[in-house]
Formats: C-alpha cells, sequence, structure tokens
C-alpha cells in the first residue's frame, strides 16, 4: 500500500470526508513522507532517496476541469489532464473535488503519463 494503512485510517478520520482521497499508485523508488489538511485542502508528501518530491493534493472544484491543460490521458477509463506551464502537475475532477499531483521535476526527470497515474488511481478513504 502506498499510503499506509494506518495514515488512510488518519486522514479519513481528521480530513472532510468530500476531500479524503489517497493515490494507490506510484512510480519506484517513491515513498510515503507527510500528509496535512487545512480543512480545505488535503495534501499528501512523496519523495525519493534522491531528494525529489510529488504533492497529491485534494480540494473542492467547480467549473471547467481541463483549463489550463497541455494534454490529456486516458487510463483505465479515467480522464486526466497534464501541465508544466510553472511545475509539472496531472489534475482530474470527481463528485466536486480537483485531484492534483505535482512535482518540481521536468518531465524528462518524472513522466507526464507517470504524474497522471497518480492521480487516476486516486481512491476516496471511507470513515
Amino acid at each position: 500500500m502506498l499510503v499506509p494503512p494506518p495514515v488512510q485510517q488518519e486522514i479519513a478520520q481528521q480530513a472532510p470526508a468530500l476531500i479524503a482521497y489517497a493515490p494507490a499508485r506510484l512510480a519506484p523508488g517513491w515513498r510515503y513522507s507527510t500528509w496535512g489538511t487545512t480543512g480545505k485542502t488535503l495534501v499528501i508528501f512523496f519523495k525519493n532517496r534522491a531528494g525529489g518530491e510529488i504533492q497529491f493534493l485534494v480540494s473542492r472544484f467547480s467549473g471547467d476541469c481541463s483549463f489550463a491543460a497541455a494534454k490529456s490521458f486516458q487510463m483505465a477509463g479515467v480522464k486526466t489532464y497534464w501541465s508544466a506551464k510553472t511545475a509539472q502537475q496531472a489534475w482530474r475532477c470527481v463528485n466536486g473535488v480537483k485531484i492534483t499531483a505535482a512535482t518540481s521535476l521536468p518531465p524528462n526527470r518524472f513522466a507526464d503519463v507517470g504524474l497522471a497515474r497518480v492521480v487516476a488511481s486516486a481512491t476516496h478513504l471511507r470513515r
């Protein structure tokens, strides 16, 4: 499990139910680091041994989910979007939330499809 089960339980209990999500997939070599919530946004951090970081963010959203997308991917029936304007990020929208994976690593160090896979794998955590 990418995010340890006790941490998933903690997120489900402490984060608002609407934004309680966690990714089920991430590239090899990445490990869960920590998580936090403001009550409006959930952030889960992952790190690798080289010091790279991926942030998994979930927050309320309404609007055009494809806005600012440079690419889109369809993964296991889940539509995801990607852009690298400031930092590389992939996202999807579901049930009134936007699920985003972001990294400062360039696409030649962490593939765009890898970030899309992270958000496509997101699962809702239940209490």
